[in-house]
C-alpha cells in the first residue's frame, strides 16, 4: 500500500470513529429525574453501607438468644462397668452417673445485659450508618448539580462558538476578515467541543457517584432535580456544638460501646468463679458365688480450685477492650468543638466567595455570549479580543461554581460533624428535624 493511499484509509477509519462518537455522544446515556428526597429514600433501603448494617442487627439478636439459654454448659453423663474377682468367683458391677455444671455468681444475669449492650450498639451502630449515608447522598446529589451546571455552561459555549464561526465565514465572504480569523474560530471550535466533552463526562461520572452511594441502579442515570441553593452562614458554634452532643450518632454510639464493653467486663469478672458440678450417681454392685445384686444411688457435688486458672486472659481482654472503647469516645469528642470551628469557618468564607460574584454571574452567561457575538459581528471588535473575553467570562463562571462545589463539600463536613443537617434542604422532601437551627441574617 502506498503511503497516499495509507493515508486516504487513515483518514476515513479516523472519519467512521469521530461520526460513531459523536452518534454515542448526541444519543447520551438514559436519565430519570430525581429528587433529593427520592433519593435519600432509596438509599435508606438499598445503598450498599444500610444492606450491610442491617446485616449487623442480626448478631445483635444472635446475642440476646445465646445469652437467654438457662444453662450454658451441657448435662453430662457416664457409665463404668467391669468385673468382680473374689476367692476365684466373678460378678460384674457397673456404675451410671449424670453431672450437671451450674453458675453460681450470676453469670446469666450479667450475660444476658451484656447481649442487651451488644444489640443496643448495633441499633446505634445502624443510626451512625443511615447518617453517614444520609450524608453521602446528600454531598453526591449536589456534587451532580455543579457539574450539571458546569456542562450546562460549556454547552452554551459550544453554540456560542458555532454562532461565531458562522459570523466570520459570514463576514469572510463580505471580504471584512482575513481567513486566519475563520481557522482561529475553527480551532476554538474544535476546543469547544472537547471541553464539551469533558464537562459532560464529568456530570456522567457525578450522576454514577450518586448511583454508587444510594444503591441506585446505573441504567438508567439518576438526574438530579433542583438548582444550585443559596448559601447560608454557619450557625453560632454553640448551637452547633449543643446540637452535636445532643444529636450526633457517632457519639451516641461510641457511648453504648462504652457500655457494652463495661458490662463485658463485668462478665468475665463473674465468669472467674468456680462453677460447682451437681450430679447423681448410680452404682449395681454384684457379690460373687452369690445372686444379690446392691444398689446405690448417691447424690454428688464436685467444685474446682481456682489455683492457676481464674479467667485472667478474657478478664484482661475485656479490660483493654474497655480502655479502647473509652479512649475512642474521648478522642472523638475532645477535638468536636475545633473541628466544628473550622467547618463553620470554611462554610462561611464559601457563602461570601459566591455572594461576592452576585446572583447575576451564572445566569448572565449566555447573554454577554450574545453580546460578544454581536460585537463581532458589528465590527466593533476583533476576534482576537472575542475570544480573549469569551476565555475570562467562562473562567469567571468556572469558579463561581467552584466556589458552590467548595461551599456543598464544607457544608457536608460541618453537617458530618453536627451529626443531623443543619438547614433544610430546599431539594429535600423530607421533614424538618424538630432540632432546626436558625440562620444568621446576612451582613
Amino acid at each position: 500500500m502506498t503511503s497516499a493511499a495509507w493515508l486516504r484509509a487513515s483518514t476515513a477509519i479516523l472519519a467512521l470513529q469521530l461520526a460513531s462518537v459523536d452518534a454515542l455522544a448526541d444519543e447520551g446515556p438514559k436519565t430519570t429525574p430525581v429528587s433529593l428526597g427520592a433519593v435519600l429514600a432509596h438509599a435508606d433501603e438499598h445503598s450498599p453501607r444500610m444492606l450491610v448494617g442491617r446485616a449487623e442487627i442480626e448478631r445483635g439478636q444472635a446475642a440476646v438468644d445465646g445469652a437467654s439459654v438457662v444453662l450454658q454448659r451441657n448435662l453430662r453423663a457416664g457409665a463404668a462397668a467391669g468385673p468382680r474377682i473374689a476367692e476365684g468367683a466373678r460378678a460384674v458391677d457397673f456404675q451410671v452417673w449424670l453431672a450437671q455444671p451450674i453458675e453460681i455468681a450470676g453469670e446469666r444475669k450479667q450475660r444476658r445485659q451484656a447481649a442487651a449492650k451488644f444489640q443496643e450498639l448495633t441499633g446505634k451502630e445502624l443510626q451512625e450508618t443511615r447518617w453517614l449515608v444520609h450524608r453521602e447522598v446528600h454531598a453526591a446529589f449536589h456534587t451532580a448539580l455543579v457539574a450539571r451546571e458546569r456542562w450546562h455552561v460549556v454547552r452554551k459555549l459550544l453554540v456560542s462558538t458555532e454562532e461565531l464561526l458562522s459570523v466570520a465565514e459570514r463576514r469572510l465572504r463580505a471580504g471584512d476578515i482575513s481567513p486566519l480569523a475563520v481557522r482561529l474560530a475553527e480551532g476554538e471550535l474544535a476546543q469547544a467541543r472537547q471541553t464539551s466533552l469533558t464537562a459532560e463526562r464529568g456530570y456522567r461520572t457525578a450522576q454514577l457517584e450518586l448511583a454508587e452511594v444510594a444503591g441506585w441502579p446505573p441504567a438508567p442515570l439518576p438526574e438530579p432535580i433542583g438548582e444550585l441553593d443559596e448559601p447560608k452562614l454557619a450557625p453560632p458554634i454553640e448551637d452547633l456544638l449543643r446540637l452535636a452532643l445532643e444529636q450526633h450518632p457517632g457519639i451516641a454510639a461510641r457511648r453504648s460501646a462504652v457500655e457494652e464493653a463495661e458490662a463485658l467486663v463485668q462478665l468475665e469478672n463473674r465468669e472467674a468463679w468456680p462453677e460447682p458440678t451437681l450430679g447423681v450417681l448410680y452404682t449395681r454392685e454384684s457379690l460373687p458365688n452369690v445372686r444379690i445384686h446392691e444398689h446405690i444411688i448417691q447424690g454428688t457435688i464436685a467444685l474446682p480450685l481456682p489455683l492457676s486458672q481464674r479467667n485472667q486472659e478474657k478478664r484482661a481482654h475485656a479490660r483493654a477492650e474497655l480502655s479502647v472503647r473509652q479512649a475512642e469516645q474521648e478522642a472523638f469528642g475532645q477535638a468536636l468543638l475545633a473541628r466544628l470551628t473550622r467547618a463553620a469557618v470554611a462554610v462561611d468564607a464559601d457563602a461570601n466567595r459566591i455572594a461576592a460574584y452576585g446572583t447575576e454571574i451564572l445566569p448572565a452567561f449566555e447573554g454577554n455570549l450574545a453580546l460578544l457575538r454581536r460585537a463581532f459581528e458589528l465590527g466593533e471588535v476583533d476576534l482576537l479580543q472575542v475570544l480573549v473575553a469569551r476565555e475570562r467570562l467562562l473562567r469567571i463562571q468556572q469558579d463561581a461554581l467552584t466556589a458552590h462545589q467548595d461551599y456543598y463539600r464544607d457544608v457536608a463536613s460541618l453537617e458530618a460533624e453536627v451529626g443531623m443537617e443543619v438547614w433544610p434542604d430546599e431539594h429535600s422532601e423530607h421533614d424538618q428535624h424538630e432540632h432546626d437551627i436558625g440562620e444568621h441574617d446576612d451582613e
